[in-house]
């Protein structure tokens, strides 16, 4: 995960995403207080065969909070975007599923996870992909160019979701899905447990939402049947959870 957008008097999301995420791209290896990397992947149900075929160098900067391809695979041939595709490990997923005759771009704000991305995938032999630095509110793609969107833990990072969830659905072809993991308020805990104040957004703490919220905005920007199928059990804070969730662009 690693994306932007938006400015904040009260501690700058934006300079805080940033940050947070040219530190994960160059300093992997750092305890940053929530799961990263192949063992996490793998915890939240990636293919073996993916982790194996893709070189360790794509994982190790991965914050992956759900699998979006649990959802359903891209089918060969078609085009998927990454939004926040962060040092590219979904991006790289995305790329090995449609094979050459389809297409994957990768959008990122972090200067330093969008050089990642491209030298994972090049590191991996992927030549049908690239990774474009651009704020994810205002993705530099044609109206109508995806089968499908993915996104894995960035739009609780956003100042304005709808904007983001309106950007998706543009680039979203009649018939195309929306599949993305992301950060939500935990509904099981208790309201007074729950308070984001004082949380880091970069940390995928304040920005989140109450999932029912989400679905609200979903609906809102478009997509059709928007579901969340099931929580994730991921955490990076008491108070969040990953949650997986799937949108329909019926034209």
């Amino acid at each position: 995960m690693s994306a932007c957008d938006g400015d904040c008097p009260s501690g700058n999301p934006r300079q805080q995403v940033r940050q947070l995420y040219t530190e994960l791209a160059q300093y992997p290896e750092r305890d940053f207080g929530w799961g990263r990397g192949h063992e996490n992947a793998r915890s939240l149900g990636y293919a073996a065969d993916w982790l194996e075929r893709l070189p360790d160098c794509v994982w190790e900067s991965a914050a992956a909070v759900g699998n979006p391809f649990s959802l359903g695979l891209p089918l060969p041939g078609e085009t998927v975007v990454d939004v926040g595709s962060g040092a590219g490990a979904d991006a790289c997923v995305a790329s090995l599923i449609v094979g050459g005759e389809g297409r994957v771009v990768g959008i990122d704000c972090t200067p330093a996870m969008v050089a990642k991305a491209s030298r994972n995938a090049q590191a991996a032999g992927l030549s049908n992909i690239r990774f474009l630095e651009a704020e994810m509110s205002a993705l530099p793609l044609p109206d109508t160019c995806a089968d499908m969107v993915i996104s894995n833990g960035v739009i609780n990072l956003s100042m304005d979701k709808p904007r983001v969830l309106a950007e998706l659905f543009r680039v979203l072809r009649p018939g195309g899905r929306l599949q993305i993991a992301d950060m939500v308020r935990d509904p099981s805990c208790a309201a007074h447990a729950c308070s984001t104040g004082g949380e880091s957004w970069a940390d995928c703490v304040s920005g989140t939402l109450e999932p029912e919220r989400f679905l609200e905005l979903l609906s809102a920007a478009g997509f059709t049947d928007a579901v969340l199928t099931c929580f994730t059990g991921y955490r990076t804070s008491t108070s969040t959870i990953g949650a997986l969730f799937r949108g329909s662009h019926t034209g």
